[in-house]
């Protein structure tokens, strides 16, 4: 079944709350879905550590810091036993990168809507296209705004996303909106689902939000395959 990777060699890109997001969505549609949290940082595995003290299971299995040398065997492992793999990437460029883009059904670049972020996403596509180069195949990729605003698009923004489509880049239709409920679900080791809307502004908007994300990931892939 498919593996999907995000990756983009910036920090503060989105990775991650995007991995999740699309995590929990597919999993709650009733999917079987393994995240392989291959970044440093391991903000997802450190979820499901501190759910799992409190004696609380988590909606996906997470497989946490695997090592280079056996990455491609535990792609191939999980995508044969579940519906979906995501790969949390660290943020450089890598043989792990390498590794897991080759084994990609699809990638997904989020990044955020500014000139110096747009032109680190731009390198992440450079990499795909290596190495896709390398493989002699194509491997699928779209770009996703992260943290865009719910309210207004700038002109910067504006310029940017113009600049996308004269360069003919797929970009996902759908972006991951700042939401304040992205954040709590790390904070309080929750789902969307379980935030209280008492506690966390803007609830609904991002359950939303998430779903559209999620559903607009399916239609690429969906696309792809169907080449």
């Amino acid at each position: 079944m498919p593996a999907i990777s995000v990756a983009n060699p910036k920090g503060g890109a989105g990775k991650t709350t995007l991995t999740f997001v699309l995590a929990c969505e597919l999993a709650r549609s009733g999917a079987s879905v393994a995240v392989i949290d291959a970044d440093p940082n391991a903000i997802i595995a450190g979820w499901g550590r501190k759910r799992a003290q409190e004696g609380r299971g988590a909606p996906f299995e997470i497989i946490a810091g695997p090592k280079e040398s056996e990455l491609v065997r535990l792609v191939d492992q999980h995508t044969a036993s579940h519906d979906f793999v995501l790969i949390d990437l660290e943020g450089t460029a890598s043989r792990m990168t390498s590794r897991a883009l080759a084994r990609s059904h699809l990638v997904l670049i989020p990044f955020n809507l500014s000139p110096i972020d747009a032109e680190l996403a731009a390198n992440a596509v450079s990499l795909i296209q290596e190495e896709a180069e390398a493989l002699g195949r194509d491997i699928p990729f779209r770009l996703v705004r992260s943290r865009d605003n719910a309210a207004i698009q700038t002109k910067t923004a504006q310029r940017i996303i113009a600049a996308i489509t004269e360069a003919e880049l797929p970009l996902l239709p759908v972006g991951l909106v700042e939401r304040a409920a992205y954040r709590d679900i790390f904070d309080f080791a929750a789902t969307l689902e379980e935030l209280d809307e008492g506690t966390t502004s803007g609830v609904p908007a991002a359950r939303k939000n998430a779903y559209e994300v999620a559903r607009s990931v399916l239609q690429a892939l969906q696309e792809e395959i169907a080449r």
